[in-house]
């Protein structure tokens, strides 16, 4: 049913209306965007709220519109628009279609952006029926829960769409956003203030674009609220006051091990609310699915062993961590391991990383390659003493022979060199290199 109503609530947030702001252009654009025009799939784009999911689908329609077609081509569709609220319905997506052909674009190719399409009830079905009509459209969804790319509902879409994940900024596009030139990186001297900035105030984009830093304190503090309001207690329909208790209680112990137990224990030590073990068990995949939290499992062949010991806590970005009271300077070292740990999992996805531990030593990360244990990784801000140089290099030489695998690394805050140690050889690399790819 054709609606014009609709087309109102959203020309002002079209290309065909009026020009839109795309803002900086990230690395990940040209990776995304080798999957734009395959209408056999739909482009799903993924990750935290306020990651830059809406800039990089509206980057995806201006190179579009660059490369020839017309901006009537391009429909863009924001589903939290407060506005669409009373249209959300089981026929919204085929009336806004038929709408939008009926008006802007009657037959040739379209790119349709769907930002936080899971707010619409029975997406997947709609998307999926239209794929197998092969239409003339790509469709580029986006969500902030991976409920909208994992379980029931998006079991509808195998085979039909190809999942990107968006995360906060990288170091490398960090310092693009504070327009500083790779080609001036030459010390730790010259980067150092902005590694710092980096990881007191993390990457969201509109964090690292304010200059100020009480209202990037006051931004990050309103992210959080809203990650938990929008995504967790609204969506889900949780208990408000457990499930921020809870939050505040994971971001605290970042970097560490975490369990249903010590959290219970950890709550009970602060007078917090009382939660039973099976639904702290449920709020903490309820983190994991809104990106909020990444959490680390021990490296093991055994898959008992795997689901028994505690898991590593790390949070997605270093700035919520801050933002919640706790002193930068106090915890440069667990925010080094915590910057680590988001670079990995991005790149090398966490369902290769792994924490190892026996009795006495620990290695922060191991990273896997197939069934082979491809690195061992340890993170060490300050080695200058020869005792805390000796624990981390003890750790993964017994790692090592263990998991027999010889590409060893610390990551240290400004110490470079290879050493040899009982034949095998150990790289120490700056964090700040490392995640530049100075390697």
């Amino acid at each position: 049913m054709v609606n014009q109503k609709l087309l109102e609530i959203i020309a002002d947030f079209n290309f065909w209306q009026k020009k839109q702001d795309t803002g900086i252009p990230r690395k990940e654009l040209t990776e995304v965007f080798k999957f734009a025009d395959d209408k056999n799939y739909a482009l799903i784009v993924a990750g935290i709220r306020r990651s830059g999911k809406t800039f990089l689908c509206r980057q995806i329609l201006q190179e579009k519109i660059n490369q020839g077609i017309k901006p009537e081509q391009t429909l863009y569709v924001n589903f939290e628009d407060p506005a669409l609220g009373p249209f959300l319905n089981t026929n919204f997506l085929q009336d806004f279609y038929d709408t939008y052909r009926y008006n802007l674009n009657k037959e040739n190719f379209t790119y349709i952006v769907f930002d936080e399409i899971h707010n619409v009830p029975n997406w997947e079905k709609w998307i999926r029926i239209m794929i197998d009509k092969k239409i003339k459209a790509k469709f580029i969804l986006t969500g902030s829960s991976s409920k909208f790319y994992k379980g029931k509902q998006a079991e509808i879409l195998t085979g039909r769409g190809f999942t990107f994940f968006l995360f906060p900024l990288q170091f490398t596009d960090f310092l693009k956003f504070k327009n500083y030139s790779l080609k001036k990186v030459e010390s730790y001297q010259s980067i150092s203030p902005l590694l710092s900035e980096y990881l007191e105030f993390g990457g969201f984009p509109l964090i690292v674009l304010e200059p100020d830093q009480t209202k990037k304190q006051i931004y990050l503090k309103e992210l959080f609220d809203d990650i938990i309001t929008k995504d967790l207690i609204v969506k889900r329909k949780l208990r408000e006051s457990d499930i921020r208790q809870l939050a505040v209680v994971l971001i605290n112990q970042f970097s560490a091990l975490v369990s249903v137990r010590r959290s219970q224990t950890f709550m009970a030590d602060l007078n917090l609310t009382k939660i039973s073990p099976m639904t702290i068990n449920s709020y903490l995949s309820y983190f994991a699915s809104s990106f909020l939290f990444l959490f680390v499992p021990i490296f093991s062949y055994k898959a008992k062993e795997i689901m028994r010991y505690p898991k590593k806590i790390y949070c997605v970005d270093t700035g919520l961590i801050n933002s919640l009271g706790i002193r930068f300077s106090d915890n440069i070292g667990r925010l080094y391991e915590n910057i680590a740990a988001k670079f990995i999992w991005e790149r090398y996805d966490k369902d290769n990383l792994f924490y190892w531990k026996n009795q006495t030593k620990e290695v922060d990360f191991i990273l896997k390659q197939g069934q082979k244990v491809s690195q061992l990784i340890q993170v060490c801000f300050n080695l200058k003493t020869l005792k805390a140089k000796e624990r981390e290099i003890l750790a993964l030489l017994k790692a090592s022979d263990e998991l027999k695998c010889d590409n060893l690394l610390v990551i240290t805050s400004d110490y470079e060199a290879e050493e040899k140690h009982k034949s095998k050889t150990i790289k120490f690399i700056p964090l700040w290199k490392w995640l530049l790819g100075k390697v």
